[in-house]
């Protein structure tokens, strides 16, 4: 008997190692329909933690491409990968033309990120969580007030000349980290946009407690101290705190201006009916984190960019200089010059491809439904690839290559581009973002010079790709000619 133990002891093991690896597909996976196609290929990994482990080290590596690259490579080009990520059962969408069906169909695949998440992080009523009419609605109540060509051009001198004290700021400093500076300066200006007066936030620890926040947002959803989620939802709290000191006060004052805040806190809906206090305070929080983060590393990477590739720097350049010369001193930039800085559109274009500022975006799935020969399960959540879209050597040629006249010599098609998402999900301030970065290095370019200190940084992906340091320069002003 003693004889069998060890042998007995070791099938046990077999056994509970394969009832762990296999539990999600047991609890999670879905008896389909007879005759119905089969689940997408993959593996839906541990129990709680999924492909989570996979997914982090991939990130934490210098190749993120490897984790969608591991499905490729070991199930084939098939678009479609079953997995399990921040706790709940998913479906890869890693093709451009699984993407486009992903993003449009908005009968079938609606926002989706973890629940988890939007309660406690993003905000149940903002427009990155509502879903349905309820979206249409607060899209046309909000949108307008973003991203409108007339709200642009009102919006516009104020930036321009707050971008003009920043650089002389610069300047005059001589050092600085351009990312740290960038996240402050993107933040002041949305904080203007959006509520219009010096409310008195530390706009230093706001920032801070944003890129907290946001941390939180693509890590595993669990709330134990010490945790990147944990300290995110602490962080929320934080904000929370300020933004609803913001709001009642301007409430209680009756003062209204041009700003969101005021539109927001005077709009009703079909009944007539107002906004409801913590949906306004939720859309103001969630604008103002979309608003400067983003921006603040799109710029960051042009400065990098343009600094690593001198023939496009120097192209660049005339055309900015062409512009600035036909300005009379004090003039301001108009959209009829945001219109002619055709290069400079395919370089932030190029940027946002190669940099992946947003690696992938959620989706639920309301219905069963069968695409690419797979059936994607009711309830199942699907991950849109942004990223791999992006990288795809299908797709684009070269794609690890920074070539912004890629946009002309390739002529790829719209929903091979998705910086910025794709149908009535598009970021409402993708204009507003583009317009920002391209007054910044409008005047950058022109008027000043900028070198690295740290030319051979170290790059991290979470929550967005980024160098380690935030990229420290020396910035000095042009002697004028």
């Amino acid at each position: 008997m003693d004889l069998w133990l060890p042998s007995i002891a070791v099938a046990l093991i077999i056994v509970l190692i394969s009832c762990i690896l296999n539990f999600n597909s047991w609890f999670y996976a879905p008896k389909l329909r007879p005759g119905s196609p089969p689940l997408p290929p993959g593996s839906l990994g541990w129990p709680v933690f999924g492909n989570m482990g996979d997914f982090l080290q991939a990130f934490k590596s210098s190749n993120p491409e490897s984790f969608v690259g591991g499905f490729i490579s070991k199930y084939g080009c098939g678009g479609l990968y079953k997995a399990f990520l921040f706790r709940q059962p998913t479906i890869l969408a890693t093709s451009a033309e699984v993407c486009k069906t992903v993003l449009c169909n908005h009968d079938v695949f609606e926002i989706g990120w973890p629940e988890r998440v939007v309660k406690e992080l993003l905000g149940l009523k903002v427009l990155s969580a509502v879903t349905g009419d309820d979206h249409l609605k607060l899209s046309k109540l909000v949108k307008p007030a973003l991203s409108s060509p007339k709200a642009i051009q009102h919006q516009m001198p104020c930036i321009e000349e707050n971008v003009k004290k920043l650089l002389d700021e610069w300047a005059d400093r001589g050092n600085i980290v351009f990312l740290d500076e960038a996240r402050m300066f993107t933040l002041k200006t949305i904080h203007e946009i959006l509520v219009g007066e010096d409310t008195g936030i530390d706009f230093k620890q706001v920032s801070g407690l944003f890129h907290t926040m946001n941390k939180g947002l693509r890590a595993l959803p669990l709330n134990f101290p010490g945790t990147a989620y944990s300290n995110a939802v602490k962080a929320r709290a934080t904000l929370a705190n300020d933004f609803w000191r913001i709001f009642y006060e301007r409430k209680e004052s009756k003062k209204r201006g041009g700003d969101t805040l005021s539109m927001l806190l005077d709009a009703t809906d079909e009944g007539g009916q107002p906004l409801e206090d913590d949906q306004i305070v939720d859309l103001i929080m969630s604008f103002m984190n979309g608003g400067h983060e983003s921006t603040a590393h799109l710029v960051t990477w042009l400065a990098i960019l343009l600094k690593e590739h001198p023939a496009v720097y120097q192209r660049l350049k005339a055309e900015q200089d062409e512009i600035a010369l036909k300005k009379m001193p004090g003039e301001s930039l108009t959209l009829a010059d945001m219109r002619s800085m055709t290069y400079m559109s395919r370089v932030i274009d190029e940027t946002l491809r190669l940099i992946n500022i947003s690696p992938f975006v959620f989706r639920k799935v309301l219905s069963d439904v069968q695409l690419n020969g797979y059936t994607i399960p009711r309830g199942w959540f699907v991950e849109a690839w942004l990223r791999q879209v992006h990288m795809d050597p299908l797709v684009h040629k070269n794609p690890r290559e920074f070539d912004p006249d890629r946009w002309i010599n390739e002529k790829p098609q719209p929903h091979t581009y998705v910086a910025f998402g794709l149908g009535n999900r598009k970021c409402p301030g993708s204009n507003l973002s583009k317009i920002q970065s391209s007054i910044i290095i409008h005047h950058l370019i022109t008027k000043y010079n900028w070198e690295p200190l740290n030319p051979h940084y170290k790059l991290v992906y979470l929550p967005h790709p980024r160098p380690a340091d935030h990229y420290p320069v020396k910035i000095t002003k042009r002697a004028l000619v």
